[in-house]
């Protein structure tokens, strides 16, 4: 997922990319995008957005599967809108929703972000920026944004990235306006109507092969390029 802030107009912008989108990495091979970060980390990746999409990548954070369950905890759980509709399986527990509000615990919120026996990765995607927003959103409930230095260290230990402190203090006064104006928060995602499903020769792998025209719309829109 990537996030686009900008401070000067007091927006934020999200932009999913799902991964088995069939992408050149750059220096290496036609892949799927999600096998960039592996063979050559950050660096790797932020080539890899700038060759495919023309979007600069600056810095980066990495969430683990429980990195994400322990920070919602920490938060003392959070209010996902949803969206869409889905019923799967998580954990030996079935679980359904529909377009409204849930209260989530960390294992919940952990389900409901990977779930895709019944629906698919295109939908996944819908529902990590759901909970993304949920947690910012708890997060400046509870007057996080007057605590930045306490949070961080609370929560370093569920994430890791090279953005220091200083980093996110400078995003505090973004925080507080996106808090008041959320609709300024705007989501896009690279979508099943903008890629093509195919089969690699050979190995007969599944992939997704990006509609460049419609994308390229899309990041037309979503950056203004």
């Amino acid at each position: 997922m990537i996030a686009s802030l900008n401070p000067a107009e007091g927006s934020a912008t999200l932009l999913s990319i799902p991964r088995d989108l069939y992408v050149y990495i750059p220096g290496w091979k036609v892949g799927r995008i999600n096998t960039a970060e592996p063979r050559g980390g950050f660096e790797m990746i932020a080539n890899t957005v700038l060759y495919n999409f023309g979007i600069p990548l600056q810095h980066w954070v990495r969430v683990q599967f429980t990195g994400l369950s322990q920070a919602v905890d920490l938060l003392g759980g959070i209010d996902v809108q949803s969206t869409g509709n889905l019923y799967d399986e998580c954990g030996g527990t079935y679980y359904s929703y529909g377009q409204g509000t849930y209260s989530m615990d960390g294992f919940t919120a952990l389900c409901y972000v990977r779930m895709r026996k019944r629906s698919s990765d295109f939908d996944r995607l819908r529902r990590q920026q759901e909970v993304v927003r949920a947690m910012t959103s708890k997060v400046i409930q509870i007057d996080g944004l007057d605590k930045v230095p306490e949070l961080f260290d609370l929560f370093r230990h569920t994430f890791a990235t090279d953005m220091r402190l200083d980093d996110l203090i400078e995003l505090i006064p973004l925080a507080a306006s996106l808090a008041t104006n959320p609709a300024n928060i705007r989501q896009f995602s690279i979508n099943q109507n903008m890629t093509e499903g195919f089969r690699v020769p050979g190995t007969g792998a599944a992939v997704l092969l990006p509609r460049r025209d419609l994308i390229d719309a899309m990041l037309s829109e979503a950056f203004g390029n």
